[in-house]
């Protein structure tokens, strides 16, 4: 069995748990957002998840989505990201991790960092145990900040041109 296998048997094994012991029903609606989004690589949103599901002519409501996507971050399955653009991103709960988010055209990227996972565990907090962190840095990703450079460049060089005649 595969290890993405495993974790969805896994994930499908947490959510039953979750569903009974909040006494709420183990809909097909629900399955299938959790498969869904099990299936979803990287950071998604909940439109992303229902169009997914319309793709394969699987007609869940968007309210449902949200609603399923949202149990899914209360019993650990998911993790919700809140970035600057006001949009909840989803990702699968891993490991702690940066996220490096472009401001210019939105894109994220995952960074491991050992050693702000080390400060964070060795760092004592007053009346308080972390759980988990988030760490997200803002700034230009390389493909943005060559675009800028270029525009700048052809600015230049429109300006000089206009300048002689």
């Amino acid at each position: 069995m595969t290890t993405d296998r495993h974790r969805a048997c896994a994930a499908e094994q947490i959510f039953d748990q979750y569903l009974q012991s909040t006494h709420r029903r183990r809909t097909q609606e629900r399955m299938m957002v959790l498969s869904c989004s099990e299936s979803m690589k990287g950071h998604f949103t909940a439109e992303d998840v229902a169009n997914q599901l319309q793709a394969g002519h699987n007609n869940v409501a968007l309210a449902t989505v949200y609603s399923t996507l949202d149990l899914l971050t209360h019993c650990g399955i998911l993790t919700a990201r809140h970035f600057d653009s006001g949009v909840t991103y989803y990702e699968k709960a891993s490991t702690p991790h940066m996220h490096l988010v472009c401001t210019v055209c939105g894109k994220i990227r995952d960074l491991r960092d050992a050693s702000i996972d080390a400060i964070v565990a060795n760092r004592r907090f007053s009346s308080f145990t972390p759980t988990r962190y988030a760490m997200t840095v803002y700034g230009m990703c390389g493909a943005c900040a060559k675009a800028v450079k270029n525009k700048s460049k052809s600015n230049k060089t429109i300006s000089k041109s206009q300048k002689r005649k």
